[in-house]
């Protein structure tokens, strides 16, 4: 049976002819919307630990994460082709200068096919605008947006310090750009429902953007967002109404947009809910039972026929 998204892994390796992996790289950053002299203290859900190990703060150099990825990668996994992944907190957050340093270096590591940036929709000034098309020049470039919602009520509520107008103009900063352009999605944000999901979706799909990332929402220890959980003016969701939300989304995307991912993992000692987050293949395997019980697939809703030719 075919497919019904468009994984990353298809993308990938339909790209370099064999599996790629991404090392994750925490260049130790800090953020504009969580900087003492400019922040407001950041996301209500972000906890900057969760999703990397901080290792530039425990004196392990980018270089070293990357020689210590590439052996990983080689040998438990296989792996000879690899991408520079530049994920903990915004990594366009510090003088062009700098940046230039830390992404050269990066590309310039034996193996590394390519070079993924996260960073903000309003962190994308001309001169960093400058050095990814230089880069992109040398190798493949993904930019990484957070954007969570195209609702400025809920970029509002959740703290994010940016408009979704702010992010459509860094999208076409971007597309003018020979990079691939993805985007992060939250589903589950406060006083969002299935209607938010599926305008989301919407704007998405009519964008030039190449890619998606969709998870849910995690509440974590030590985050504004615990507090507004605890004291109830918060729900966490239920792995049934993310299924759903997830097929609805999925099937408003064009089939040629890659889903890099459908689901996010925490700590154990930093989850606080929803506990069926930490079973990441429960949540992948429940959203591809729905999707064939749904009878649906990305693209049904733009009238795209199943299988989806991007997928087979």
């Amino acid at each position: 049976m075919a497919d019904r998204y468009y994984k990353f892994s298809k993308f990938l390796h339909t790209r370099y002819g064999e599996k790629v992996w991404k090392i994750c790289l925490d260049a130790g950053l800090s953020c504009p919307n969580r900087d003492p002299q400019t922040g407001s203290g950041g996301c209500i859900f972000c906890r900057v630990d969760s999703f990397n190990s901080l290792q530039f703060q425990q004196g392990v150099s980018v270089s070293k994460q990357i020689e210590m990825g590439v052996q990983v990668g080689h040998e438990k996994k296989g792996i000879n082709k690899f991408i520079a992944y530049f994920q903990s907190s915004t990594n366009t957050f510090a003088p062009v200068p700098q940046l230039r340093e830390l992404f050269y270096g990066a590309i310039a590591y034996p193996g590394i096919v390519g070079l993924a940036i996260a960073t903000r929709p309003d962190c994308l000034p001309a001169g960093v605008v400058g050095l990814i098309a230089e880069l992109a020049e040398r190798i493949d470039v993904w930019v990484e947006l957070g954007l969570q919602s195209a609702n400025n009520r809920t970029l509002q509520r959740i703290g994010r310090g940016h408009s979704y107008e702010e992010y459509c103009r860094a999208v076409d900063k971007l597309a003018a750009l020979p990079v691939r352009i993805c985007t992060h999605i939250m589903l589950g944000l406060p006083e969002e429902g299935l209607d938010d999901t599926g305008y989301t979706a919407k704007k998405l799909a009519d964008s030039p953007i190449h890619e998606v990332k969709i998870h849910p929402m995690l509440i974590l220890r030590g985050t504004a967002l615990e507090s507004l959980y605890l004291h109830g003016e918060v729900k966490a969701l239920q792995l049934n109404d993310y299924v759903r939300g997830a097929c609805d989304f999925i099937q408003y995307l064009p089939g040629e947009m890659v889903i890099q991912r459908l689901t996010a993992e925490a700590p154990e000692h930093l989850l606080i809910a929803p506990q069926w987050a930490a079973n990441k293949h429960q949540v992948l395997n429940s959203i591809e039972e729905e999707l064939v019980k749904q009878d649906t697939w990305q693209g049904k809703a733009r009238g795209v026929r199943y299988p989806p030719q991007s997928v087979l």
